[in-house]
């Protein structure tokens, strides 16, 4: 099957995605430090899209293990933002916690898009295979 250009476009920026997501936990977690389990579960979820964009643009892989990755990626931001949006909303978040639910919120946008992206990239993808 011939990848769209759309398609593309979106799995590379499924890999910047990925890649800027990396950085920036790696960079959170040299700042402020966080649970070990915490970190790897984000690196997981980093190399579920990374597996799947580039498995997807140089393998031929079904864009399946893309859409997991983005699935398991918008349920961590999802996770993540709303346990910051409760210490705010209890009055027990500091600076740190709100100005990391900013950020969270906005990853949290990103990664419904993507993932919706990337179902309808796997319904269409499963459709032409019949």
């Amino acid at each position: 099957m011939a990848t769209s250009t759309a398609v593309k476009a979106f799995v590379y920026y499924s890999i910047f995605a990925a890649l800027l997501h990396f950085a920036g936990e790696t960079w959170m977690h040299m700042l402020y430090g966080q649970f070990l389990p915490m970190l790897i579960v984000d690196y997981i979820a980093i190399s579920l899209v990374l597996l799947g964009a580039i498995g997807f643009l140089k393998l031929g892989w079904g864009p399946g293990l893309l859409c997991g990755g983005w699935g398991f990626t918008f349920c961590l931001n999802y996770r993540a933002f709303f346990w910051r949006v409760e210490a705010m909303m209890n009055q027990t978040a500091n600076d740190v916690i709100q100005n990391t639910a900013y950020i969270l919120g906005v990853a949290l946008l990103f990664s419904a898009i993507a993932f919706l992206i990337s179902v309808i990239v796997c319904v269409k993808h499963e459709r032409a295979a019949d």
